[in-house]
């Protein structure tokens, strides 16, 4: 198979030396990304910058924002047949649309670094979901697995939160289970519907690897008409 993943986090620019993230590491895309490489499936692994790489040999491109992240997921599914999409990047659900400076709206592309003894307010504007646009861009019909991070108990919400993203198989994880000392622990959603519960990156590299193996296979036997 040929896969696509992605992993890590945006950078959104404020100036020249500082921007808006969060937390996510990239690790679990790399376990990801090494499991299916030694299934002898072909990877491309796009990382935001400082994201955690695979260990083995796989074809890494970086990104930066929203909009680079945007722009090269267009035209790596335009541009080739992925079989298979695991969207793991922690994208911004906000970019940053002005920098008040002492007063003085300036746009963060044009910015140096900000002098320390300023007053900053920063504007900011609400990005689509990249998600919901994959199968638009790719050129074939690729199985893609979104994943969904929370912070509640409720399980409602999370059963409705999964059903927002609007794809055939998506991974569910929970603030709380990303404590230190705690095992990770992820969900499998398929449908709306939970199927699987993994304890590890491992293992969920394992069943996910497993769900896409079996859904490629069967297409063959059907093209082959058998």
């Amino acid at each position: 198979m040929k896969v696509l993943i992605t992993s890590g986090a945006t950078r959104e620019p404020i100036d020249s030396v500082r921007f808006l993230t969060n937390f996510s590491t990239g690790a679990t895309g790399a376990v990801l990304a090494d499991h299916f490489r030694r299934r002898g499936h072909r990877v491309v692994y796009l990382h935001g910058r400082g994201a955690q790489k695979p260990e083995g040999p796989v074809e890494c491109i970086a990104f930066e924002d929203f909009k680079d992240l945007d722009r090269r997921l267009r035209e790596l599914l335009r541009g080739r047949r992925f079989d298979l999409v695991l969207h793991l990047a922690a994208v911004s659900d906000y970019s940053v649309a002005a920098v008040l400076i002492d007063g003085r709206r300036q746009r963060p592309a044009r910015l140096r670094k900000i002098d320390s003894g300023a007053e900053v307010r920063v504007e900011l504007k609400r990005n689509f979901k990249i998600l919901g646009r994959l199968a638009g861009y790719a050129a074939n019909r690729p199985l893609i697995v979104g994943f969904k991070l929370t912070d509640t108990k409720d399980q409602a919400a999370i059963r409705r939160a999964v059903g927002r993203l609007g794809c055939g198989l998506v991974v569910h994880n929970d603030l709380r289970d990303m404590a230190d000392g705690r095992p990770r622990r992820f969900r499998i959603f398929g449908s709306g519907r939970w199927i699987a519960a993994c304890s590890s990156r491992a293992e969920l590299a394992r069943r996910l690897c497993a769900v896409a193996e079996h859904r490629r296979g069967h297409a063959s036997c059907i093209g082959r008409g058998q």
